[in-house]
């Protein structure tokens, strides 16, 4: 059922209950566009008779359409989505509601161009009632015998109120339905609250649709259940059917791929994102999102695809200008129309068009005139479709790779975009860029050797960047409508235009001289008709003030103030036309732009009352002076005079420093005047040493002026943070206010404010830290200022050092950053310190957190210690220290000493935290002079009372020489006098030095020395401050070396019972003991001041030697022992053994020394001890032994 609206008599075979846009029979499929409608205004303009809604019959063609489509919808949508099925599902939707289409178009072709007769102006758009899934079984759906509800005013009020409003398709329920129907859905418009419930109750359907518009019933709209997918699909069929935009996607030219530039230097990776050397600049961003239309003109593959921004030259328009009045096909096409539509004027010399859609009206919105050169060059970027309609702010030439991406700047990279589409397109690539190089830059934490990470804006403007995979999917305003260059080098812009014959209504009014018809744009061919009352007075020319001649009705506030048209005859008009000029205001108490009234000459135009306004010389006359408050200057890019007023674009290259810089783009329309633009941080100012982060900034051209929102986030390195956004109540201006936020751990009061007005940044209040916030500081009060580029703080604070006495401090800025700092002395009852004195400032560190230090000197307080102290504080711990060179009474040397609160250490040194309590502290190593021969070093500490002290082993030399080497010679015994013992003196594994020698008898011959102190160790008492109580002990090896030989010859003859003989026969018996050793004794050392250095020793030593003898036998003619022929003998070792009783030898050797006395060993003060030895046992026991070797 449908609603329709009340209308003038038709004939009783018209069916005034179809749509009147219908498409010619058997040429286009049911999603196809209306293209023989005639219409002059929209439906519900307000100035129009309004026309009475209906609601359509139930069951209707219409209806069973929908509902077809509907069902391969919901069937195509829950169906597995494979590559295989999605085409059919698609062509199987198109072709069935193609086919009742086409049937209806031919049944209805006569009747619509009856019905156009009857009322030309009428586009009706009726509602259509639903009911959803035809097996849903509810109560509102009705029979085809239900009546039809009637339209209250009050409902209709509601719906034409409401129309437009509501949201858009969810993108993935609008991308299922798109790919269903083949139709563009994104002007449908879904209006599912308490109202289109009310509104649906009140017509007593689930749902209903009025052109883009679909009202649901409560609880009906449900895109994710079968039913809820089948009304939706239902009413999305009937916006096609009704001509809305939803239009079926024509199977279209492939657009033709971009093109790139291919000016790109080194490329960076994943592995190495980032190179700021000079010739290879380079970042890795691993994803950039494009709109999915853009993608689909890039050129290559979108892996790795990398790029250099391109300059913009400017040219774009004039390069498509050029070429797109070069094709042969545009000749073609006029010259066929032209014979076609206006057979007997072809050779005319001025011609007029129109838009087809608009050739039967009286006044035309637009018209077109001249030769086939002038009308090639005003064709050449047509604001209309392929359909012929006049699209919202008509086309852009746009690079179809975006510059921004590394697009080329040039013809083969030229389309025309929908303006709206294009501009949107542009910024939320720029913003998505910016993004995505921004997330990059933060990903990176290491940058490589010597190489500053770079801003977000220079990046952009410098690098090859190289994107990982530049995908589709970024939001895009509008429809995406597109001229390709070789259409309209084809002439296909030209179908939906159509020529005016002298025979039209709108020619001949065109030359009635009560009205004066001006063309404002040979581009957009608008044309206004003007009052026109000549004056008979007047012979010359023709004056008229056109007071009411606003073209715009706001925003632009564009008037023609003052026309002055030459006085000819209506026959010269007609043929050749007349010049006149024109007086133009334009923005007039304009709150964003500064108003221009200009002068400007209108061209005549032959076959025209009235002529055509220099399109060129009013942009000239406007780029010159036009201005934007607060902003200026504008450079204007593309300007005309529209159907209602200015359309063009430029950018205001503005001058306010916070954005200096910047263009901003501004755009003329319909609309009035707009401008938008979000800033990115790289192209916000800010004067050191502030820092732009981040921001949302935006600024817009509101009805006061300048609108600003969002805002702008800065900071100050290592002091804080803060943002300023619109200031309230600026009157249009560029103003900016907000705060400053210090670091509040640390801070407060913590926040100044903060602003941007009249070109300057300004910053000011007071702040402060309380107590226990900084380790060291007591307090602080700083003011801060910032103003014409100047920051400074000022104020004082009270430090909490313990050790300090007093302390001067004050607060400053500079080197970016805030310094808190002065003067202090140290408290003097610190021990083992004087006094010192030296500079503190506050600074914060790597952990963000401040900290207070101090340096400076001290003075110690340390008898015969003479130097000056490093004074150091950090985080609470006062520390004094210093090396000093001491020099004392025996004593001498270099020494670390110092003072502090913070605990010493088993090493002497400071560590752990810092306390209440001050400590002196210190050591080093000292020479101390024992005695004139023997020195020794030391190591000292400092006490905690700041004195001296040795206390501790003393380092001596390994070997100290007592006494040179003594010689000893005494006879023993006499052989055979005595009996001789051999013995030796063994003294350890070395000999003591003793060495005799005996020859038929024994002597001793001795060797003793030097002696020696080893291993000497000593324990120091010492202190500077008390000299007397200083006492050395300690003690030492006191080794003799030496060394002793003993040699017993003998020769034994047979019963001789003593000493060796010489025989005729018998054994030579030779004895010898050598030995080796070192006497040493422990000695006992000590020395005090008093007494002096003084030792005792007793040297013993004792070995227990055997002989050991070897036995040569004589050996003559006979084997026996009695040899008796001595000149024969011949000499044989017989054995070698050894034999002794046990013998004891002992040596004793008293020590002594004292200090001042000399050290010397007497021969007499050695006492040797040795054993009674036998000879005659000795060689009886050595004949037997002999005999038993032998026999």
């Amino acid at each position: 059922m449908a609603m329709k609206t009340q209308q003038k008599a038709a004939p009783a075979n018209s069916k005034q209950n179809q749509p009147a846009n219908r498409q010619a029979a058997g040429k286009d499929t049911f999603f196809s566009a209306a293209h023989d409608t005639v219409q002059e205004s929209p439906f519900f303009e307000g100035n129009k008779v309004q026309r009475k809604m209906t609601v359509n019959e139930p069951g209707d063609h219409f209806e069973r359409q929908a509902d077809q489509v509907a069902d391969k919808v919901v069937q195509h949508i829950n169906q597995p989505k494979t590559v295989a099925n999605v085409a059919p599902a698609t062509a199987t939707a198109a072709a069935t509601t193609s086919a009742v289409q086409k049937k209806e178009d031919k049944k209805e072709d006569k009747q619509e161009k009856e019905q156009n007769g009857a009322d030309k102006e009428l586009q009706r758009r009726p509602i259509f009632e639903s009911d959803g899934d035809p097996n849903e079984g509810n109560t509102l759906k009705r029979s085809s015998q239900s009546p039809v509800p009637d339209v209250s005013p009050q409902t209709q009020q509601k719906i034409e109120s409401s129309k437009g409003g509501g949201e858009p398709l969810p993108a993935n329920t609008r991308e299922e339905m798109e790919g269903a129907t083949g139709a563009d859905l994104s002007r449908v418009r879904i209006h599912n609250n308490s109202e289109a419930a009310g509104l649906s109750n009140d017509l007593q359907a689930q749902a209903f649709t009025h052109g883009n518009d679909i009202y649901f019933g409560a609880g009906k709209y449900d895109p994710q259940s079968q039913s809820g997918q089948h009304l939706l699909a239902h009413e999305v069929t009937h916006t096609v059917q009704q001509g809305g935009n939803g239009v079926k996607k024509k199977i279209q030219r492939q657009a033709t791929k971009g093109d790139i530039s291919g000016n790109i230097g080194q490329v960076a990776t994943a592995e190495n994102p980032i190179d700021t050397t000079a010739s290879k600049e380079s970042l890795f961003v691993p994803q950039i999102k494009i709109p999915t239309l853009k993608l689909g003109l890039m050129p290559g593959s979108t892996t790795n695809y990398s790029f250099k921004k391109t300059e913009r030259s400017g040219k774009h328009i004039a390069d498509w200008n050029d070429a797109a009045t070069k094709g042969a096909g545009f000749d073609n096409i006029f010259n066929a129309k032209k014979a076609a539509e206006i057979p007997g004027e072809v050779n005319e010399p001025t011609f007029f068009m129109t838009l087809e859609s608009e050739k039967k009206l009286t006044n035309l919105k637009h018209l077109f005139t001249g030769p086939v050169t002038q009308l090639k060059a005003s064709f050449a970027r047509p604001f209309w479709d392929e359909n012929g309609q006049d699209i919202n702010n008509g086309y852009d030439v746009d690079h179809k790779v975006e510059l921004q991406l590394g697009g080329k700047d040039g013809i083969s990279n030229l389309w025309m975009l929908e303006a709206g589409s294009n501009r949107s397109s542009g910024s939320n690539i720029h913003s998505e860029i910016t993004t995505r190089v921004d997330a990059a830059l933060n990903a990176i934490t290491t940058m490589p050797d010597g190489q500053i990470k770079p801003s977000a804006t220079e990046i952009i403007d410098k690098y090859t960047i190289t994107v990982g995979k530049l995908d589709g999917g970024l939001s895009m305003s509008g429809d995406g409508k597109k001229w390709e260059l070789s259409q309209i080098e084809a002439g296909d812009h030209l179908k939906k235009l159509a020529f005016l014959s002298k025979n039209d209504k709108a020619r001949k009014k065109l030359v009635d001289n009560t009205n004066l018809s001006l063309i404002t744009s040979e581009r957009y061919g608008v044309t206004k008709y003007i009052k026109w009352a000549p004056d008979a007075g007047k012979t010359t020319e023709k004056d008229v003030n056109v007071q009411v001649g606003q073209i715009k009705r706001n925003g632009a506030n564009l008037k023609i103030q003052k026309i002055s048209y030459e006085d000819k005859d209506d026959n010269t008009i007609n043929s050749a036309g007349s010049k006149g000029s024109a007086t133009i205001e334009v923005f007039m108490n304009n709150a964003f732009v500064s108003g221009i009234s200009t002068t400007q000459p209108i061209e005549p135009v032959p076959g025209i009352y009235g002529g055509r306004l220099n399109g060129v010389a009013v942009k000239q006359a406007l780029s010159a002076d036009l201005k934007a408050k607060g902003l200026s200057p504008i450079a204007i890019t593309e300007l005309d005079i529209g159907e209602n007023g200015l359309i063009g674009f430029g950018k205001i290259n503005t001058d306010v420093p916070f954005i200096g810089g910047s263009a901003i783009d501004i755009i003329f329309n319909e609309d009035g005047i707009k401008i938008s633009k979000v800033f990115n941080s790289g192209e916000i100012k800010v004067p050191p040493p502030f820092k732009i982060t981040n921001t949302s900034l935006e600024v817009y051209a509101a009805t006061s002026g300048i609108g600003v929102k969002g805002e702008a986030n800065f900071e100050i390195k290592k002091l804080g943070k803060g943002k300023v956004g619109a200031m309230a109540n600026t009157s249009g201006e560029f103003a900016l206010e907000g705060s400053f936020d210090f670091d509040s751990k640390t801070f407060n009061p913590a926040q100044i404010k903060a602003a941007y007005r009249n070109g300057e940044f300004s910053a000011s209040g007071d702040i402060g830290i309380p107590a226990g916030k900084i380790k060291g500081l007591k307090s602080a009060h700083i003011k801060i200022d910032y103003a014409k580029g100047i920051f400074n703080a000022s104020g004082t604070a009270e430090p909490d050092i313990k050790g300090v006495k007093s302390a001067e401090i004050h607060v400053t800025y500079g080197n970016e950053t805030l310094v808190i700092g002065g003067s202090f002395v140290l408290d003097e009852n610190m021990p083992g310190i004087q006094s010192g004195s030296g500079n503190v400032e506050v600074t914060r560190g790597p952990d963000e957190i401040y900290h207070v230090k101090a340096n400076g000197k001290a003075i110690p307080k340390i008898p015969k210690i003479n130097t000056e102290l490093s004074i150091s504080y950090d985080d609470g711990a006062l520390t004094i220290e210093g090396k000093a060179s001491y020099a004392a009474d025996r004593v001498s040397g270099e020494v670390t000493v110092g003072a502090t609160n913070r605990a010493i250490a088993a090493d002497g040194t400071p560590s752990g935290p810092a306390g209440d309590k001050f400590t002196a502290y210190g050591s080093g190593k000292l020479t101390l002079k024992v005695t004139d021969w023997l020195q020794a070093s030391a190591s000292v500490r400092v006490t905690p009372a700041g004195e001296i002290e040795v206390v501790g082993r003393l380092d001596l030399p390994s070997a100290v020489d007592v006494f040179p080497k003594k010689s000893i010679n005494k006879e023993l015994f006499k052989v055979p006098t005595i009996q001789i013992p051999i013995f030796a003196i063994p003294l350890g594994p070395k000999s003591i030095g003793i060495v005799a020698t005996i020859d038929g008898g024994l002597d001793f011959d001795a060797a003793v020395g030097p002696g020696q102190l080893k291993d000497v160790f000593g324990q120091i008492e010492f202190n500077p401050s008390h000299p007397e109580n200083t006492r050395i002990s300690g003690g030492a090896k006191f080794v003799i070396p030496a060394h002793a030989g003993l040699k017993l010859k003998a020769a034994l003859g047979i019963g001789l019972s003593i000493g060796p003989a010489s025989v005729t026969g018998g054994i030579q018996i030779v004895g010898g003991l050598g030995l080796e050793g070192e006497a040493s004794a422990a000695a006992d050392l000590a020395w005090s001041p008093t007494t002096g250095f003084e030792f005792n020793a007793l040297g013993e030593i004792e070995v227990h030697p055997k002989f050991t003898f070897d036995v040569n036998a004589f050996i003559k003619a006979e084997l026996d022992l009695w040899v008796t022929d001595i000149s024969k003998e011949w000499t044989k070792n017989l054995a070698s053994f050894s034999y002794g009783p046990d013998l004891q030898v002992k040596v004793s050797l008293p020590i002594h020394y004292k200090d001042g006395e000399p050290f010397d060993v007497k021969t007499d003060d050695i006492k040797v001890t040795y054993p009674e030895i036998s000879i005659s046992d000795i060689a009886g026991g050595i004949a037997d032994k002999v005999k038993e070797e032998m026999l």
